[in-house]
């Protein structure tokens, strides 16, 4: 597929949502292209880590809600609602080559607290 900005928000709820809502780690290979670049330091480069992780965790429950691009990346802000058993707010930011498939991967994750000092959600 040619690059095309505009199709990302949409891929990348595609690939956000089922793969960790359904765990179906099974659907990354025909997403991902190259050496998958991995910046999460719990995880090693290649597909193979978040293949057994998402196996492992059987689903891992969460909204998408914001997605922004610039050029060849996506950032998604995304509410986790049990990751590693505790609601989290995290950021997943994805580049992607020519033919729009991820080839790099960044995330922030934060657990939300159960109180804070303002009225504002973290999503």
């Amino acid at each position: 597929m040619p690059y095309d900005k505009r199709a990302y928000p949409t891929r990348d709820r595609h690939y956000i949502q089922p793969d960790f809502n359904q765990g179906r780690a099974d659907l990354l290979p025909g997403l991902v292209s190259g050496p998958y670049i991995q910046h999460n330091p719990l995880f090693p480069n290649g597909l193979d880590g978040i293949i057994a992780y998402i196996k492992q965790a059987g689903n891992i429950p969460c909204e998408v809600k914001r997605v922004a691009i610039d050029g060849d990346l996506a950032f998604i802000h995304v509410r986790y609602l049990n990751w590693a058993g505790k609601e989290t707010a995290g950021v997943d930011i994805f580049r992607f080559d020519a033919e729009g498939k991820i080839v790099e991967h960044w995330d922030v994750l934060q657990p939300v607290p159960a109180s804070s000092n303002n009225p504002n959600t973290m999503f």
